[in-house]
């Protein structure tokens, strides 16, 4: 798509803006004010359980960035290289990742993201599936979970019987399971900031990394938002218009925007960093 450079580079324009704090966005969802009496219970951590997925499983799945002989797992290393130095000197650890519209690829960046970062030195990550409206992480590690965090947020199902490390030292995954239809209403209650809050804090080496939902389809992404500290954009190469690309740009400059990754270049087969 010939306009899609010019509107790339507009996301790096935004990201500066976005940093000096001149923001012109939408305001975010007021939160709603009542309780739930499990939003501030304290979340028992035990030992995240073990489910092995095998480098080529993973690799079948197109998740590369484990594998240092395969090409296409260099774009995710310049990517975490980006994403760790600017989280790194701001003291952030909460990163979204999302897209205009479904089909870009969000959640296999988010994944390859995860499994790169994982693979530092000190650096552990929580990949957590917060699409709740069509979750597919756990599909990238070929895992049909018993639970996922919509049994957590519904049914008060603890975290440490829905976290699982696929094998990839250092890495967890806080998957997803059924589709939520009530999703933007869950995402704004209590029980969802007493969750991110957590998570956030537990750890001080850990990043966390959310799958969202895309920016044009509901206002899940949107109600989120206030949870996370930046956002990456994923842009499908040839499909994402410009006026879709803008308009998930003011939505997602609620917070810093890190960069934008082009994503099925068909000309060159990669991801290109913004």
């Amino acid at each position: 798509m010939a306009s899609i450079s010019d509107v790339v580079k507009k996301a790096k324009e935004t990201k500066i803006s976005s940093m000096a704090g001149t923001r012109s966005s939408p305001e975010m969802p007021r939160e709603e004010k009542y309780s739930d009496p499990r939003a501030f219970n304290n979340i028992k951590y035990t030992s995240t359980k073990v489910i092995p997925v095998s480098s080529k499983t993973l690799s079948e799945n197109r998740v590369i960035a484990q594998n240092k002989e395969d090409p296409g797992s260099v774009p995710f290393s310049m990517l975490r290289t980006k994403v760790l130095h600017e989280m790194r000197s701001n003291g952030w650890n909460a990163l979204a990742v999302s897209a205009p519209t479904p089909g870009a690829g969000k959640s296999l960046v988010a994944t390859n993201l995860a499994v790169s970062i994982a693979m530092e030195a000190n650096q552990t990550v929580l990949l957590v599936d917060m699409d709740l409206r069509q979750p597919s992480v756990h599909k990238y590690f070929s895992v049909e979970p018993e639970f996922g965090i919509q049994d957590y947020l519904e049914g008060g199902v603890p975290i440490s019987d829905i976290m699982f490390n696929p094998g990839v030292e250092k890495l967890s995954v806080l998957p997803g399971r059924e589709r939520m239809l009530n999703s933007s209403e869950t995402l704004s209650t209590p029980l969802v900031k007493s969750l991110t809050e957590e998570l956030k804090n537990r750890y001080d080496s850990r990043i966390i990394i959310y799958d969202l939902p895309p920016y044009l389809v509901s206002d899940d992404a949107l109600v989120f938002l206030s949870y996370i500290d930046c956002s990456l954009l994923v842009v499908e190469s040839g499909v994402n218009t410009k006026d879709e690309i803008q308009e998930s740009l003011k939505i997602a400059n609620i917070k810093p925007l890190l960069g934008t990754v082009l994503n099925k270049d068909t000309n060159n087969k990669k991801i290109h960093i913004y």
